[in-house]
């Protein structure tokens, strides 16, 4: 059996996201995953996550904290082992009741089958606001 393609892996990870199937999201992810969405140390998401604790840590801050109103993959680039995805999204704070509505590019690298490095590059300043 040939092995699934980076883009072929980094789909299979967004379908668990939108299905809200965290066992099938981790699974995707390598044990040593580095995870960083990228921002001021003043956004509650932000920030660096290694290995799987982490990045579950980091999904559950997310789904605690945020109700996801829209989120979409709008094209995928591969790139040998890394895939870079553009999309947008639109949340909503819990706690303020504040959304925030922006587009992201999303790096995906991929080894053996699995996530193993990710970063997020936003619209940080709309995350603060709508968490202040």
């Amino acid at each position: 059996m040939e092995a699934a393609s980076p883009v072929d892996v980094v789909r299979t990870h967004y379908e668990a996201i939108r299905r809200h199937d965290r066992a099938a999201l981790m699974a995707t992810l390598t044990e040593d995953v580095d995870w960083q969405a990228v921002g001021p140390t003043t956004m509650p998401l932000g920030g660096s996550y290694r290995g799987h604790a982490e990045a579950q840590r980091f999904f559950s801050t997310v789904s605690r904290a945020c109700e996801v109103l829209e989120f979409t993959v709008d094209r995928m680039v591969p790139d040998g082992d890394t895939v870079i995805v553009f999309g947008h999204e639109h949340f909503r704070v819990r706690a303020t009741g504040r959304s925030w509505s922006t587009d992201w590019i999303q790096v995906h690298t991929v080894r053996g089958g699995a996530i193993c490095r990710f970063r997020e590059y936003t619209d940080t300043a709309a995350i603060v606001a709508a968490f202040a």
